[in-house]
């Protein structure tokens, strides 16, 4: 195990004694048969817990860091509902429309092109689809403006500020 492996296992240790994903998740809607992209996953902390509020659902959990991802997938039962993509979250490919919610938790910052990633997802998410964001660089005021109008801050929970796929003008 490398020492940014156990550094990052020891920080959502900690992390876990102060708050439980899943009743965070619970708070903000995460629904059974949500289709759900995680942005940034690292070793699961959130990930699991995605998967267990959406049994009948789905969790792409993103990330480039191999070794996280690899013990991500030596703690993912047989047949549970998560898939794991390596890839740049800037380039990932999803049908439009057809994710429910993104969860993007303090990862915005490290992207190369922030506007370019949050064009992009906007565009996977359903009609009623939320995105779900903080960040401890990039202010939820910034979402909008990278967005180029694509998303539009509509709550609140936890700290979190969510965001809506703002509507198309109709011409």
């Amino acid at each position: 195990m490398s020492i940014k492996l156990a550094i990052v296992r020891a920080i959502y240790w900690l992390k876990s004694l102060g708050e439980d994903p899943v009743e965070i998740f619970k708070r903000l809607g995460v629904r059974s048969d949500d289709q759900i992209l995680e942005i940034g996953c690292a070793i699961g902390y959130h990930t699991l817990a995605l998967a267990r509020l959406a049994p009948e659902g789905k969790v792409y959990a993103v990330d480039i860091w191999k070794e996280g991802l690899q013990f991500l997938q030596s703690r993912i039962k047989s047949g549970q509902n998560i898939e794991i993509i390596c890839d740049n979250a800037e380039d990932i490919e999803f049908p439009p429309a057809s994710l429910d919610k993104i969860f993007c938790f303090n990862t915005l910052h490290e992207l190369s092109y922030p506007a370019k990633a949050l064009q992009r997802w906007a565009k996977f998410l359903k009609e009623d689809g939320k995105l779900y964001f903080k960040d401890p660089e990039i202010p939820p005021e910034q979402v909008e403006k990278l967005s180029e109008g694509k998303l539009q801050k509509v709550s609140t929970v936890h700290k979190i500020s969510i965001f809506a796929p703002k509507p198309e003008k109709v011409r």
